[in-house]
């Protein structure tokens, strides 16, 4: 999501990548693309963007990139809302919004910054990744502790210092408690009516090994009213459920193939530069399925016409199959895809092809099918 903004008079409008609500404007943060036109004529902005998974294009790239237009459209009052203990914290998503501060800060704008501590909805999310409807027995990241805050009570922080001036550095917002995990879990299952039982499990890479204690805990003053008991009860009158999940995607592929027994499962990512030619004429043990996660593949398979792949597509080569061309045939972006290789254990997951000159034939004979 993009920056809120308000314009004179306080009319809101959101500067996002979909519609809905407020006057909704088109900015593409990581890009610039629109972002002049989206703050011309605000009095404040509220810059809410943030991602965890592209926190540099976004959080520290996107911010340059606002602040920049915010300059160029007279310097409105600029609203940043970031977290609770990010100058103390090792997660890399942290020092990306600690360094998106800074950004702030030495902009040249009238600025205001809030640090909150974690969202209800934010653990409400984190508790049910853990699998706590559908398992009898759950996973719990020990010596986690949590302040959490209702997402209204800092909006109405951020519209009171959009309808003033820029205050720099706001005091720290945190929930009215400091709770475990544990005890977290224990209320969201006495509200929803269910027995669980937890084990404890480090999750070293996940986001609750940044609210461990083993990393340095910060406390905010508790300037929240709504305690996380509160939130549950409201959570389940209002939803009365466990959230829908998304529709599943459509099998993508599908291939009845014979393997060695045993079997050899390799998974590969393929990273390729502008340009970028992979490998040469090549085999492989097993066959192939892959995806295409970002760019284009060229790919000629001997015996077919070549083939451009591009973002989202699937391919198959069957074992045995010579495979003649793997390119990235953009000019400028990067190609990435993932294989899974059904390959024979302790057999190479690729052997090179010899051609035979002035053909695409194989010098040892054997052609392969591709069919």
């Amino acid at each position: 999501m993009g920056p809120s903004t308000y314009a004179s008079g306080f009319e809101p409008s959101d500067a996002s990548r979909s519609s809905g609500g407020a006057e909704s404007v088109y900015g593409e943060l990581t890009s610039g693309t629109g972002l002049r036109e989206a703050v011309e004529g605000v009095d404040a902005i509220i810059h809410c963007a943030s991602s965890p998974q592209e926190a540099l294009a976004t959080d520290i790239g996107g911010t340059r990139m606002l602040v920049h237009a915010a300059r160029e459209a007279g310097s409105p009052h600029f609203i940043y809302v970031s977290i609770v203990g990010i100058d103390h914290a090792q997660s890399g998503y942290y020092q990306a919004k600690y360094e998106a501060e800074r950004i702030v800060m030495q902009s040249q704008l009238p600025w205001s910054i809030v640090r909150a501590t974690q969202f209800h909805s934010l653990v409400l999310h984190l508790i049910q990744s853990l699998g706590i409807e559908r398992l009898n027995v759950i996973p719990v990241p020990p010596n986690v502790r949590l302040q959490t805050i209702a997402t209204g009570e800092v909006a109405e922080r951020l519209l009171a210092l959009a309808e003033g001036g820029a205050t720099g550095q706001v005091e720290d917002m945190g929930g009215p408690q400091v709770l475990t995990l544990e005890e977290m879990i224990q209320t969201y299952l006495h509200v929803r009516g269910r027995e669980v039982r937890m084990r404890a499990v480090d999750l070293p890479n996940s986001l609750f090994a940044t609210f461990s204690s083993s990393e340095r805990q910060h406390s905010a003053p508790a300037v929240g009213k709504q305690t996380w008991e509160e939130f549950m009860r409201y959570w389940c009158h209002e939803r009365d459920d466990y959230p829908v999940p998304k529709s599943q995607s459509p099998v993508l592929l599908e291939k009845t193939v014979q393997v060695h027994d045993p079997v050899q499962v390799s998974v590969i990512e393929v990273a390729m530069e502008p340009g970028a030619y992979t490998t040469p004429p090549h085999r492989h043990p097993g066959p192939i399925f892959g995806y295409v996660v970002e760019g284009s593949v060229l790919f000629e398979m001997r015996g077919h016409t070549p083939t451009v792949y591009q973002q989202g597509d699937t391919f198959y080569e069957p074992d045995g199959c010579i495979h003649l061309l793997a390119n990235n045939p953009s000019p400028s972006g990067k190609a990435v895809l993932v294989a899974v290789l059904l390959g024979e254990p302790g057999q190479p997951i690729l052997t090179p092809v010899q051609l035979q000159a002035g053909t695409n034939d194989p010098v040892d004979g054997r052609h392969g099918s591709c069919s």
